[in-house]
């Protein structure tokens, strides 16, 4: 189930100001299993997503990097000589 945030614990939120200060945080939510509470939280920092998960004391559990954009994959053709 995903409750609403009101609030992130205090150490949730120092981890983010410490480690993403200048980032872009574009998801927090809080998920109840049972009688344990996680909040999972992704931000964006240079180019990469941080998927974070912590528990309801705000002690961090995990943290997944992924690149935010796929590479190009496509290759450009090279220029060629023209004739005179």
């Amino acid at each position: 189930m995903v409750a609403p945030i009101t609030k992130i614990p205090s150490k949730i939120s120092d981890y983010i100001n410490v480690h993403f200060k200048e980032d872009f945080l574009f998801e927090v939510k809080n998920v109840r299993e049972g009688v344990q509470a996680n909040y999972h939280i992704e931000v964006s920092k240079d180019n990469y997503i941080y998927t974070l998960q912590f528990n309801e004391s705000g002690d961090l559990l995990s943290e997944e990097v992924s690149q935010a954009f796929l590479p190009d994959t496509h290759d450009e053709p090279g220029f060629e000589e023209i004739p005179d």
